[in-house]
């Protein structure tokens, strides 16, 4: 796409799952990478592979924003090697599937981190120097579930719902500068996100799991096209009408049956 050619995009989540699959499909329009996630050896090995297959420029700087630290030594670093960041790709994200007391306060307190302090303080951190430029762009990664309240996924939906919320509010703000704002809405899709959430993969499956790849995009699609909604698939436009009409206890009992374990 023409929109990230020599643009310098910063994706966080970017050693597994759809974090990976943006940036082989960023990298092939020629963009330059800075890469973060809390596993530098995965982040080592994945900018090697980009740079041999797409001669591209990829920066690796390893770092953890579950640490409430985590946006400002991150963009800290990136300003210490001299680099301007065009685009912030908020890819980071994790969930946790069962009854709200089995989850602990210290992971519910990382998830509230980084599905939403983080993904904020980034934006934060990164959007006056675009303004500056008058050029930008910003794509923050929410999921279906952000737009009902979802039993046994409860924290996890709300997080996705402040996203989805942000990101608009953001797109709204920013119209008739020169960045763009874009809000991708997944369905479940094949990646190691269902492990560590604990969703069973067969229900994932029958629900219609699509590979990460297409998901990324539908995403780079959207940002570049400065949408403000994106869905991983357009058939997802259809739950998300009914949502705005769903009356709520038909929709906790909707979402409850599909999350129960």
């Amino acid at each position: 796409m023409q929109y990230y050619i020599k643009k310098t995009v910063l994706v966080t989540g970017a050693s597994s799952g759809i974090g990976i699959a943006f940036c082989h499909e960023l990298a092939s329009y020629g963009a330059a990478l800075v890469l973060t996630s809390r596993r530098e050896d995965r982040l080592e090995a994945l900018a090697r592979e980009l740079r041999t297959k797409y001669e591209c420029e990829v920066t690796v700087i390893p770092c953890d924003i579950s640490d409430p630290a985590g946006p400002e030594t991150l963009v800290r670093s990136i300003r210490e090697n001299g680099i301007d960041i065009d685009i912030l790709i908020n890819n980071a994200g994790f969930g946790f599937n069962g009854l709200f007391p089995e989850g602990s306060p210290e992971m519910y307190q990382k998830m509230m981190q980084v599905n939403m302090v983080s993904l904020v303080m980034l934006t934060r951190l990164l959007l006056p120097d675009m303004i500056r430029r008058d050029s930008g762009g910003i794509l923050n990664i929410a999921s279906m579930a952000g737009f009902l309240p979802v039993p046994f996924f409860g924290v996890y939906s709300g997080t996705k719902q402040f996203v989805i919320n942000i990101s608009w509010s953001l797109w709204k703000e920013l119209q008739g500068t020169g960045i763009h704002v874009s809000v991708l809405c997944p369905g479940p899709v094949d990646t190691e996100f269902m492990e560590v959430a604990g969703v069973d993969r067969k229900i994932a499956a029958f629900r219609g799991m699509q590979k990460p790849e297409s998901v990324a995009l539908r995403g780079l699609k959207g940002l570049a096209d400065n949408a403000p909604l994106k869905f991983s698939r357009s058939l997802l436009r259809i739950p998300y009408l009914l949502s705005k009409w769903l009356p709520v206890r038909l929709g906790l009992l909707v979402g409850g049956l599909a999350m129960r374990k």
